[in-house]
């Protein structure tokens, strides 16, 4: 690959959200992407507190804790599609008129934008935010007509998982690069698989840690080597159903791998183990 490291970074432009759902075990799903055209700027403050243990005369621990980020989002025009979405603003059908209720409570989002780079733009999406009610401004026309924007202030909070933020690199590849902005890119999550010996000859009984999610369900691999699926990927026929408890017929030495899908079969999580199987 050329080199694609950028020295500097500068404007912002491609701004779009993703409404979030997160069911009750904390898995969070993503609509596709909705475009924000008319970025004008963006701020983002680190939240987190900085707390030092003194022992020996010294600052001789010091933790920083990751809260996400605050900040604001200013556009030329909020799109309506955005005010239904995630301000809860209603349309009246008939009149076709968008109506705030102090009732609305806005929805949780994902923000994607990029920067300019003397390369490459780099691509960001922050996964968990939600904002406040946008600032409205106006003022009358004179001989030079400047343009008012509209600015909302967010808070980007982790996800369950942990996740805050996820950007592209110089080395991100292309087909994920281009797609960034078709779907929320989010990384598998880890399952930790273990393989024990079972009670009858070619058998391995698996343990798999943390525990299944609502409404999903696990697929195993095995083979000299197996790769695992990305996130949101669908899971082929090439992989088995497992109801999580059943021994599995395996090779000693070779790999197995365990997939958690969703309802719709597509890949949130897995992890692979060396083969343990009863010799018999």
């Amino acid at each position: 690959m050329a080199d694609m490291k950028n020295k500097v970074k500068y404007g912002l432009k491609n701004a779009h959200y993703a409404p979030l759902t997160v069911d009750e075990a904390g898995n969070a799903t993503f609509a596709t992407p909705i475009p924000i055209p008319g970025s004008v700027s963006l701020t983002m403050d680190a939240q987190g507190d900085t707390e030092t243990f003194y022992a020996d005369n010294m600052a001789y621990f010091v933790s920083a804790a990751n809260d996400g980020y605050s900040g604001s989002f200013e556009v030329a025009i909020i799109p309506d599609s955005f005010r239904q979405d995630i301000l809860n603003e209603t349309l009246d059908e008939q009149a076709q008129i968008l109506v705030e209720n102090i009732n609305n409570q806005t929805n949780p989002f994902a923000l994607l934008f990029e920067f300019q780079g003397d390369k490459r733009a780099i691509r960001h999406v922050l996964y968990n935010c939600t904002c406040g009610r946008p600032s409205v401004t106006g003022s009358t026309t004179t001989n030079t007509k400047t343009p008012t924007t509209e600015t909302m202030n967010f808070t980007g909070a982790p996800l369950a998982n942990g996740n805050v933020k996820a950007k592209t690199t110089a080395d991100t590849p292309a087909a994920q690069y281009n797609s960034w902005y078709s779907a929320v890119w989010q990384p598998l999550g880890e399952l930790a698989v273990v393989s024990a010996a079972g009670e009858s000859a070619g058998k391995t009984v698996l343990t798999v840690t943390p525990a299944l999610g609502a409404g999903h369900s696990y697929k195993t691999k095995t083979g000299a080597t197996v790769a695992l699926p990305a996130y949101g990927e669908t899971v082929g026929s090439d992989w088995t159903e497992w109801d999580g408890t059943e021994a599995i017929s395996a090779t000693n030495g070779q790999q197995i791998a365990v997939v958690e899908v969703d309802a719709s079969g597509k890949a949130v999580a897995g992890g692979t183990a060396a083969v343990v199987a009863s010799e018999g």
